[in-house]
Order: C-alpha cells, then structure tokens, then sequence
C-alpha cells in the first residue's frame, strides 16, 4: 500500500508540472491570421474530367467480305465527300457469291429505308419537342409556368435536334453504302474476273479521326474500316453523378482546363442526356452518372477528339453575396461554425451557409459583414482566448 502510494504520489507531481509547464508555454495572445468578411461575388460549379469528340462522327464499313488492300490515307487526313478511302478485292465469284451480293444489296436498301424512317421521325419529334419549347417559353414570359418547366422543354429540343441529326448522319451512311453494295453487283453481273475492285468511298467532308485496319487482309462485310469527323466541329463530353447533373443546366457556362495549354478555354452546356449509365469508380462504387454535352467556344488550333479535359460547369452565381472563406469555417457539433475576432478576443460563432464553391460560402446567419474571422484556426484558439490579428489576408486575390 505504502508504495502505491507513492506511485501515485508521483504521478501527481508528474501531472502538476506538466500543466504548470503547459501555462508557462502558452502565450497571453495568440497571433492569428485573419478576413474581414464582405460582399462579392460567389461562383458555384461542379467540377469533373471530360474529354472532347467530333460532334459529327461516320463509321465507314466494308460492305463485302473481301481483302482489304492497304489504305494511303493516315489518320488525320483532311477528307472530302467522295474520295476513296480504300479498296476491297472480292474473292472468286460463283453463283453462290454473286446471290450473296444481291441479298447485300438488298439488307442495304433495307437499311437505307430503316434510316430514311427514323430521319422523319426524327424531324417530327424535333418539330413538336421545338413548338412545345416555344409555347412554354411563351407561357413563362406569361408568368404561367416557372423557369425549371421552360428549361425542360427546352433542353427536350436541343435532345430532339442531336438526334435529328444523328438520323441524318445514319442516312448518310447507309446511302454510301446502298452505293457500294450496288457496285459490287454490277461488278458480278459484269462478269468481272476477281481482280475486280470495289472502292469505298468517303460518305461526307470532314477529318480522318481513326483507321480500323491499317493492314491488307481479308475482312467480313460490315467491318469497321474508318471512322470519320464531319468538319472541325468539337463537343465536350463530361460524365457527372445523376445528383450533380440535377443543378446543370443548357446554356450553363463552362470553364475548361488541363486540356495541355497555358490559359483556359471557355465553353456553354448544349444539353444533358436524359438517360443514366452505371458506372463503377476507381474505388469499386457503382455510381449512376450521366453526359453532360457542351460546346467550346473557339477551340484552339491541335485540339482534337478524345482529349482529355478539366471541365468546371457553372450551376449558380450572385454578383453581391455575404460570403466567408472556407478557410475560416468549421464543423462542431453537427454545425458550422467560425471564430470570430471581437475586441482581441477569439468568440465561437454558429453560422448557417448557402451556396458553396471551391473558396467562399454564402453567410445566411452568424456574422455580419465587417467582421473579422480567423483563418485556418490551431488548437489554441478557443471560445473566449485573446488574439491578435497579424496578417489580413486575401483569398485568390479576392479582398
């Protein structure tokens, strides 16, 4: 007993000194960095890797099985409506090839009358989606309707336009291909030895963005042999999760980077597809995501499809916001909260936030503008310690 005595004895001792030591150490004011919250304006975006593609895109396939000769064309070539992409030699012809031919003839008309179909479609579903959009339109100017309403409408249009004009483009392609499949019969109704050739031919102007088979061999008929970008045209694509989706919206402003220059690229949200994905994350999470289609405003010169890009969508903005750095905020018991410097002295401050972006909070409740708060508080600073602010600081050269 008498040594547990002691031991607790000098457990005590132990104790008393290092608070003693503890106090000694602990300055009477504590130098603290500090921001003097304003007003200003608060930018909201939602932040995401995206890449680019070519907004008008052909698959150009071999429309007999044959051998593939060797193509001239490297990817990148300017490319113009007609030109020969690349030649395919049939092998003997018997009557049973020459009756194949005819059924590929015909799958092809089929196809072309399947593409003519959905291109009016097309045209009639945009035609209704662009009136529905005018009338909500009208309707909101009306005050009958609110604005999410309209910009439903509106983004069921521009949904409406793209497949339009992904019909025509499917037309398009099963013309080139009706075409070529024809030619192919008049080579065997000609008699043609198997030296005879059929040329596949470019189906629209644009830029070659990818070549299927580089090498000569003997292919199937509907092979991918070329995929092919119409013009210079260029859209991001920027897969976000279904909830951050939800706050984006079409004419949205969108701040592109690390696309590989020194400066920022500017850019506006088209639409957003209606439907979701799953898709599984770098952790194992399936996630509901959906594309997010958008336009670049003067892309610079070398930036091409599939290139990968920082994209930051705006979803909300205010040009005279009470805000406070995210810097100086803080959860405690289930709150947010901030210290704040009121005549030398730190006080505990319960705050409720609005919108947030990478920098600021918006301050519905807890501080007025005016007031100064900590930044970055340490394990010193506690309800009621004496401070002293020694450097008034900016946030991203924001006052």
């Amino acid at each position: 007993m008498e040594k547990k005595g002691k031991k607790s004895l000098i457990l005590a001792i132990v104790a008393a000194v290092a608070l003693l030591a503890a106090l000694l150490l602990k300055p009477d004011v504590v130098e603290v960095d500090s921001y003097t919250v304003n007003r200003g304006k608060l930018v909201v975006t939602v932040q995401e890797q995206g890449r680019t593609r070519s907004r008008y895109r052909y698959t150009v396939s071999a429309p007999v099985t044959g051998r593939l000769l060797r193509s001239g064309h490297i990817v990148g070539d300017p490319i113009k409506a007609g030109d020969i992409l690349a030649t395919i030699a049939p092998p003997p012809q018997d009557p049973r090839e020459a009756s194949i031919a005819r059924s590929v003839v015909k799958a092809a008309e089929a196809r072309q009358r399947e593409a003519g179909a959905r291109l009016e479609e097309a045209l009639s579903n945009f035609q209704r989606a662009n009136d529905e959009s005018r009338r909500r339109n009208d309707l909101y100017e009306r005050q009958l309707i609110g604005i999410e309403v309209r910009d439903l409408y509106a983004q069921t249009a521009v949904a409406a336009k793209a497949r339009l004009d992904s019909a025509r483009a499917t037309l398009a392609a099963a013309n080139a291909e009706l075409e070529a499949a024809r030619a192919r019969l008049l080579g065997i109704d000609a008699n043609l030895d198997s030296e005879a050739v059929v040329e596949i031919a470019a189906p629209v102007s644009g830029t070659l963005l990818h070549i299927h088979e580089e090498s000569e061999r003997v292919l199937p008929a509907g092979s991918p042999l070329f995929e092919l970008g119409k013009g210079n045209t260029l859209e991001l694509v920027i897969d976000l999760l279904t909830e951050e989706a939800m706050k984006v919206r079409p004419g949205a402003p969108v701040t592109i980077t690390g696309w590989g220059g020194d400066r920022s690229l500017a850019g506006t949200v088209r639409y957003v597809e209606p439907g979701a994905f799953t898709k599984i994350s770098t952790l194992g999470v399936e996630e509901q995501r959906v594309n997010v289609i958008g336009d670049i405003i003067d892309p610079p010169p070398g930036l091409g499809a599939q290139y990968r890009v920082e994209a930051a969508i705006q979803t909300w903005s205010g040009d005279d916001v009470p805000r406070i750095p995210l810097g100086a905020v803080f959860r405690r018991q289930g709150g947010w909260h901030t210290f704040v410097i009121d005549n030398g002295l730190a006080r505990l401050s319960q705050l409720r936030l609005g919108q947030r972006s990478s920098e600021f909070a918006e301050v519905l409740e807890g501080v007025e503008e005016g007031q100064q708060v900590i930044l970055y508080p340490s394990d010193l600073i506690d309800d009621g310690v004496k401070v002293r602010s020694v450097n008034q600081q900016t946030i991203a050269g924001q006052p």
